[in-house]
């Protein structure tokens, strides 16, 4: 919802800066914004999650202000601890409430939508084609004019007096019944908008917009959007009447005449692009007697580069996160057993051992008495099993090629020899947490190339579980960390 209110907003400001740009190719921006802010959601699924740095330094400062207080239990001398970023806790009564009203929202509109196209489709099964062959000589000269190869069907109707187009394959123009009496210039000029619309495929369009706005019916900034889509579709429109020859003065006397015949059109089919609406009336004269105004139809070339600034926009902003990215490590600290997993190995069979067999380094094996070898400074989360290797009692060694820096942190872990059934990974995702003593030369902590052998045995198996379930400390009241169940 930011992204798309971000992309709305850069629409207006590009609107703004581009007030001399002619109305077509002010349409071409409103509906690739539009079209941007509709598709950010489905993007934002599909690609990959990015975080700029300043987002992330923001999201950094979040769970440091959210963060519940102690409950008064220290982790001093604890030998396992863990540490959570965040607490996802059941959805709210409010937000439950706030989703109900969006989809009653969004469906009230969306079905108010399909009622009015199913309203147009009886229609035009009921309106009757025109049979005076003036009307079909002059669709046919307009629509070579305009270099529209769909057939156009047009239509009479006694139940509108604004003549007004829908439809895409098989686009229709329905005229009131007094059109029979317009001069030769006014049906010339009418007939021009209307097949404008079809020639720029203008009802789809918008169709497509109202869809988006049913959906983010809430969002004021949608529908201002879908205003001005509407109103430069218009406006376009009268552009290419003027180029047609059709004198704007004339022209605007024709739109008045036809206004004053009106009634209620353009409420009863909200659905289809009616030639003169009241409401857009004065605006459209003002245009329409502007002498300089630009009234060129967009090109190739503009629509292009509308297109690919859109694209440019809406990829960074559909992949950002601006969600904070907590850190839901369980970090266990391990000096020795706790009394509590002391009792569960009593017996001499279940002596527990460290998962981390060896860990050695190339810069050892030369003989240089003053290189030691990386080793485990906090054996954090322990190795656990997978269901398949469990069921097929798979015991041994995988054995991990690391980088360890002169930090500690491991980097570019790779699986040497592997055990396979999900034990390479889980031992990966264990190494991962743990916290190294860097390698030294010298003296001096240096970064090394190292092999850990990290062991896989059934004996520690329960043992492990219980390090990574039970011994972790309570991170709030009423609060309790997640269990492992597989």
């Amino acid at each position: 919802m930011i992204q798309a209110t971000l992309i709305l907003a850069c629409a207006y400001c590009a609107a703004k800066a581009l007030r001399r740009r002619s109305s077509a190719e002010q349409h071409v921006l409103w509906a690739a914004a539009l079209g941007a802010a509709a598709l950010l959601p489905l993007l934002s699924v599909v690609l990959a999650a990015w975080q700029p740095t300043w987002a992330r330094t923001v999201a950094d400062i979040l769970p440091t202000i959210i963060r519940p207080t102690s409950s008064g239990v220290s982790s001093d001398g604890a030998d396992i601890v863990v540490h959570a970023g965040a607490r996802e806790g059941g959805t709210s009564p409010l937000v439950r409430a706030i989703a109900i009203v969006w989809v009653l929202g969004a469906s009230v509109a969306l079905v108010t939508l399909l009622a009015g196209a199913l309203r147009l489709a009886r229609f035009a099964k009921l309106a009757r084609p025109t049979s005076h062959e003036s009307w079909q000589r002059l669709t046919t000269e307009l629509s070579r004019d305009l270099a529209i190869r769909r057939p156009v069907s047009l239509l009479q109707s006694p139940a509108v007096t604004i003549p007004m187009t829908w439809g895409i394959r098989r686009p229709r123009v329905v005229l009131p019944l007094d059109a029979e009496r317009w001069s030769e210039d006014r049906r010339r000029a009418v007939l021009a908008h209307e097949l404008a619309h079809v020639r720029r495929y203008d009802w789809p369009v918008q169709f497509l917009a109202e869809v988006v706005c049913a959906v983010y019916w809430f969002h004021p900034l949608f529908w201002l959007a879908y205003r001005r889509l509407r109103d430069e579709s218009e406006h376009a429109c009268d552009d290419v009447v003027v180029n047609l020859g059709v004198d704007a003065q004339d022209y605007a006397v024709h739109l008045l005449q036809i206004v004053r015949a009106a009634r209620t059109d353009g409420r009863r089919w909200r659905s289809a692009l009616a030639m003169a609406r009241p409401s857009q009336l004065e605006q459209r004269f003002a245009a329409l007697l502007a002498t300089a105004r630009n009234r060129r139809p967009v090109s190739g070339r503009g629509a292009g580069a509308i297109a690919a600034i859109t694209v440019a926009s809406v990829i960074p902003l559909a992949s950002m996160s601006v969600a904070p990215l907590f850190d839901a490590t369980i970090r266990v600290q391990t000096a020795s057993l706790p009394p509590t997993l002391d009792a569960l190995t009593t017996g001499v069979d279940a002596e527990p051992a460290l998962a981390v067999r060896r860990v050695r380094s190339a810069d050892v094996s030369t003989g240089d008495p003053t290189v030691t070898a990386p080793d485990v400074a906090e054996y954090t989360t322990p190795p656990l099993y997978s269901d398949e290797a469990r069921r097929r009692r798979i015991e041994g060694i995988v054995t991990i090629d690391a980088r360890v820096g002169a930090d500690g942190h491991v980097t570019a872990p790779r699986v040497l020899k592997g055990l396979g059934f999900g034990l390479d990974q889980n031992a990966l995702v264990a190494l991962r947490q743990w916290q190294f003593r860097p390698g030294t030369r010298g003296g001096r902590p240096v970064e090394m190339t190292a092999e850990i052998d990290i062991e896989f045995n059934l004996r520690n198996e329960a043992l492990n579980e219980l390090i990574a379930n039970d011994m972790a400390t309570r991170i709030g009241p009423d609060v309790t960390a997640p269990r492992i169940i597989r």
